[in-house]
C-alpha cells in the first residue's frame, strides 16, 4: 500500500514538474522561444546587456554577493548568447528568402 502511494504522488510532482512546459499558452517559458522579430531580439539583447552591467555594477559596490553574481553573469551570458544565435538564425532566413526572390 505505502509503495501504491509513492508512486502515485511520485507521479503527481512529476506532472506539477513538468507542467509548465506543456500547458504554458501565454507563459514566459514559451514567449522567450517564440519572438520572431529582428528588432524585439534586438532589444531583448540590449535589455540583456543592461540588466548585465548593473548586476555587475552591483557587485563591484558591494551590493550583492560574489556566488549571486556569478548566477547571474552566467544567465545573463546564455540569454544574451541564445538571443543573438536566434537573431543571426532570423537574418539569414531573410537574406535567403531576399535571395529567392520571395
Amino acid at each position: 500500500m505505502l509503495l501504491v502511494f509513492s508512486i502515485g504522488l511520485s507521479v503527481l510532482a512529476l506532472l506539477v514538474i513538468l507542467s509548465p512546459f506543456v500547458f504554458a499558452r501565454d507563459g514566459r517559458l514559451q514567449a522567450a522561444a517564440s519572438v520572431n522579430s529582428p528588432e524585439k531580439l534586438e532589444a531583448v539583447k540590449l535589455s540583456i546587456l543592461k540588466r548585465y552591467l548593473e548586476d555587475e555594477k552591483s557587485f563591484h559596490e558591494k551590493k550583492i554577493m560574489k556566488i549571486t553574481w556569478d548566477q547571474r553573469k552566467a544567465y545573463l551570458t546564455n540569454r544574451y548568447i541564445d538571443a543573438a544565435r536566434r537573431l543571426d538564425y532570423l537574418q539569414s532566413l531573410i537574406v535567403e528568402q531576399k535571395e529567392r526572390g520571395h
